[in-house]
């Protein structure tokens, strides 16, 4: 199932319609000056996709090698050999401490970073091989909103959890850079609800007064959480509190094929409380303690979208949430987190909307209706400024 949405998502990004025609718009100076090499002809591509597929799965960059694109292939094959060392070396530390309390929680964090450093080798290798026209998706960069809403719907599978419709609503308000993010999932078949509210700083990158497009998407925030969730019927609540560094890489750094493509990480600790409301019985508090550590590749979409539209897969390895832990045979079941896709297709500069599926070991769709309003004013046309 990942290995299909990991191939309908490179699909989406690097063969989207019109990709090229409705970028071929005169270029500014700016433009002009970063514009990468032509784009190779097609047959150049399907030779280097194929390429960065066998044997790039094994030796990473292979597809960008055959394009002639030694320096990025180089830098691909590096990340590869540091996402393998960071794995076995964490691993190594892991297993030779007795899997310590002072020790694992880092070395599971260095882990999950040293996988997701080894699978984006090999995404952007796939990506930049087959990706027709590198130079129009390095365009499509924007500003943050100032203010984003979102109303969706969300279908849990769970043969556990008894809940499976939810409203969910969200508002993010920015001023500089600062961030606070109030939402709430809501079931429709009982009382039960999950409140969270988020406040971010914003160290690096673009904040919503910038008025020009910016060059690259590029920001390291800090995020503090804090959540409730009411289980009504079940009576019993669980609040807890985070604390998340996050920050996303646009892969263009890298090499110019890899314009439009970006890494996104996080990693965190969040330590929660379970209340008991059992009538005539005094029970007490549970705690509990969460490693956060989430790794994710997405790249922008093209051609007929407005900027902001982009599509990501991601491994998130939090257990707290409605998707919670992978279910596998074996012991192994339930320690790895859930995997997700989701996409944002804007229609128009502040019009748009949001799909994301996830899967650990429940089974979570959903459709949202987003709204963004840019800029530190009303502005003139978005697309020209963006």
């Amino acid at each position: 199932m990942r290995a299909r949405a990991v191939f309908t998502f490179l699909s989406l990004v690097a063969f989207s319609n019109h990709a090229v025609a409705a970028d071929a718009a005169p270029k500014t100076e700016p433009e002009a000056a970063e514009r990468a090499p032509p784009p190779p002809e097609t047959s150049d591509r399907a030779l280097a996709g194929a390429a960065a597929v066998v044997p790039g799965v094994v030796v990473h960059g292979m597809g960008h090698y055959a394009a002639g694109e030694t320096t990025t292939g180089n830098r691909l094959l590096l990340a590869e050999g540091i996402g393998l060392g960071l794995v076995f070396g964490a691993g190594t530390a892991i297993v030779t401490t007795g899997a310590s309390r002072y020790v694992v929680g880092p070395g599971a964090a260095t882990v999950i970073l040293g996988i997701g450093l080894f699978g984006t080798s090999f995404l952007a290798d796939v990506y930049g091989s087959a990706s027709p026209d590198s130079a129009a998706a390095g365009r499509r960069t924007r500003p943050p909103a100032w203010v984003e809403t979102e109303l969706g719907y969300r279908h849990i599978s769970d043969p556990i959890f008894q809940y499976q419709d939810f409203v969910v609503e969200s508002v993010s308000m920015r001023s500089g850079r600062l961030r606070l993010t109030p939402s709430g999932w809501f079931s429709l078949g009982a009382d039960n609800a999950r409140y969270r509210i988020e406040g971010a700083y914003r160290f690096l990158g673009r904040t919503p007064s910038v008025a020009d497009r910016p060059a690259m998407n590029d920001h390291l925030d800090a995020v503090l959480g804090m959540v409730h969730h009411r289980y009504s019927t079940e009576r019993f609540t669980r609040s807890s509190m985070e604390l998340v560094v996050d920050t996303r890489y646009d892969l263009g750094h890298v090499g110019q094929t890899l314009r439009g493509a970006f890494v996104e990480a996080g990693v965190g600790y969040s330590f929660g409380r379970i209340d008991y409301d059992i009538q005539g019985i005094e029970v007490p508090a549970d705690f509990d303690d969460l490693l956060l550590a989430r790794f994710g590749f997405g790249a922008v979409f093209r051609g007929e979208s407005n900027p902001g539209s982009e599509a990501r897969v991601y491994y998130d390895h939090r257990h707290d949430d409605f998707a919670g832990g992978l279910l596998t045979r074996g012991l192994p079941s339930g320690v790895a987190g859930h995997f997700g896709i989701e996409a944002r297709w804007f229609f128009t500069p502040a019009l748009g909307l949001g799909v994301e599926a996830q899967v650990g070991s429940a089974f979570l769709t959903g459709l949202s209706v987003l709204f963004r309003q840019s800029g530190p004013g009303p502005a003139g046309d978005e697309r020209r400024s963006n």
